[in-house]
This record gives C-alpha cells, sequence and structure tokens, in this order.
C-alpha cells in the first residue's frame, strides 16, 4: 500500500490489457488506507482473505468480461467462477402505468418523441452535483439541442437555474425525485444514457441498448469507465471526476454528436444487448454457469453431511 501512495499513475499490470489509472481515479477504500489504523487492517485483511472463499459470482457475463473471468480462474487456480448476469434481465423491465403520474408521466411523454432522440440523464441515488456542475450540464443539455429527460434529487442542494425548466419545456423533462429508470432506458424514443457508470447502471444500459455517455466520479465508476469506452466500445468519455465542472459548449458538442449522428458505439450497444440476452436464456452462458452453480453447491453440501 505504501507503493501505492507513492504513484500518481497506477498500472495493473496482472490485469488483462494492463490498466491504468491516476490514483485518484481509484476507489476510495485503496486512497484513504491507513497501515498504522487498526480498523484499516481489517479491512485490508478482508480484502486479502476474498480468494480463499470457495466460488465467485458475478453480476456480469462473458461475452463482456469474458478474459477477466479467464484471468480470475487462473488466479486462483480453480473453475468456481460463475458469471451469472446480467441479473435485471432476467424478470424484464417492471410494467408502470403510463397514464400514472410516476416520474412526472414520463412513459407519455417519450411516446411524443421521435426513436433515439432522447438522452436520459442519472447519477444514480447516491450522487448529488454541486451547484456548478447543475449549471454546467444544465447548459449543455440546452446549447445541445437534443431532447433529454434528466432525473435529478429532490434534496435542496439540487436546484436548477431560474428560468431553465421554462427554456426547455419544448426540449426536455426534468424529473425531481424516483423515475422509471429501467422502463425509460428500454423506451423507443431513448437513444443514449449519460450516467456515473455504477455497474447496474451500466447492465441496464446493455440491456436497453443504448450507449452511454460516461461521467464516472468515484468508487469503480472509472474502472467500469474504462472498460465501456476503451475496450467494449459501447461509450463515449464525456468528463469525469467527483468535482470536476465541464465545459458547457464541449458537453453541447458530445451530446449532440452522440444522439444525434450515427457513431460506432450505438451498433456496438445493440450487438452487445443481444450478447446479454443469448447469456441468460436456457443454454446460454450465464444461464449455464446458474446450473453449474447450484451443481457446485449441491455436491458440496453432500460431501459434508
Amino acid at each position: 500500500m505504501a507503493k501505492f501512495r507513492t504513484l500518481d499513475i497506477v498500472q495493473m499490470q496482472d490485469i488483462p490489457r494492463s490498466p491504468s489509472l491516476h490514483k485518484e481515479q481509484q476507489p476510495g477504500l485503496y486512497r484513504k488506507y491507513r497501515e498504522d489504523d487498526s480498523d484499516w487492517r481489517i479491512v485490508k485483511e478482508c480484502f486479502l482473505t476474498n480468494p480463499k472463499s470457495w466460488c465467485y459470482v458475478f453480476n456480469s457475463f462473458y461475452s463482456l468480461e469474458g478474459e477477466y473471468i479467464d484471468q480470475v480462474k487462473k488466479d486462483l487456480g480453480h473453475d468456481r467462477v460463475f458469471s451469472v448476469g446480467p441479473l435485471r434481465s432476467i424478470c424484464g423491465p417492471k410494467r408502470v402505468n403510463p397514464d400514472s403520474d410516476a416520474g412526472c408521466g414520463v412513459l407519455k411523454w417519450l411516446d411524443r418523441c421521435p426513436e433515439e432522440s432522447v438522452l436520459y440523464v442519472c447519477f444514480g441515488s447516491q450522487k448529488l452535483l454541486s451547484e456548478p456542475q447543475i449549471e454546467a450540464l444544465s447548459l449543455g443539455l440546452e446549447r445541445s439541442k437534443t431532447r433529454f429527460v434528466w432525473v435529478i434529487k429532490a434534496e435542496g442542494s439540487q436546484v436548477l437555474s431560474k428560468g431553465f425548466e421554462e427554456r426547455v419545456s419544448n426540449q426536455g423533462l426534468v424529473i425531481k425525485g424516483w423515475a422509471p429508470q429501467v422502463e425509460i432506458l428500454n423506451h423507443k424514443a431513448v437513444g443514449g444514457f449519460l450516467s456515473h457508470c455504477g455497474w447496474n447502471s451500466l447492465l441496464e444500459s446493455i440491456i436497453a441498448g443504448v450507449l452511454v455517455l460516461a461521467w464516472p466520479m468515484s468508487a469503480d465508476q472509472f474502472h467500469n469507465a474504462k472498460q465501456f469506452v476503451e475496450y467494449a466500445g459501447l461509450a463515449v468519455h464525456l468528463c469525469g471526476g467527483e468535482h470536476t465542472v465541464p465545459d458547457s459548449d464541449e458537453l453541447a458538442r458530445i451530446i449532440s454528436v452522440s444522439i444525434n449522428e450515427n457513431i460506432p458505439q450505438k451498433e456496438n450497444a445493440k450487438v452487445m444487448r443481444q450478447k446479454a440476452l443469448e447469456a441468460v436464456k436456457l443454454g446460454g452462458s450465464s444461464s449455464s454457469n446458474v446450473n453449474e452453480l447450484v451443481k457446485e453447491l449441491s455436491q458440496n453440501i453432500a460431501s459434508r453431511t
């Protein structure tokens, strides 16, 4: 850990493609670790004992992360590594009555929009944008002339600039509070997802077959964004950093190009959607892994009785 803190760029040479990230883009658990703190030593021991687990189960699928799954098997020295996702796709999106008030009637609003013309904007359940970030994103969305649905938290700190909603009333819809994200992403009018790159959100984008505009902020999000932007070709880098205030004109340009032009990431997203659906079908890689996991667990339990 001492070596980690002395490096500005951390390269993970034992991982396929040897990804590298700035130390500030690493999860906070690594950056905040202190060798002289007994509580942190307990956390470290928990991480170090993970490889001793009897098996690993990942909410992912082989077509997306096969090379990493194979590497984990190689490192552990056994094949009890099961990718069983994307789990949320198994049950499909929960249906919301389009005539209800859920999400400000967003589904009916989307029904009036052309196919793949809308950018869905949401930063998950935990991230709060600062006032300068909200202002920059507001201007970027407005200047992009692109249709959008923006979900922001209802907390007081999430305040839009005066007059913004009125100015974009014919262009976008702002939802303050909860929104039916899975249904929004799967609506035919949605063509992109501006996301913080949390893993669940990224899997939902795959099932919907829409490209991602990546704004990673913390935790595993920079690693996730690198996978989607650089390796899988499913996302476009928008900006990065928990406290970054992006340039509004650059935001507008990237948003406009990503939604309104025929870029490769759009087709890649559609192809990956089909691969994800194949993975969870009977006989698919994830479906087979679930069966194999049950078999291994049953055998393990039987051997102990």
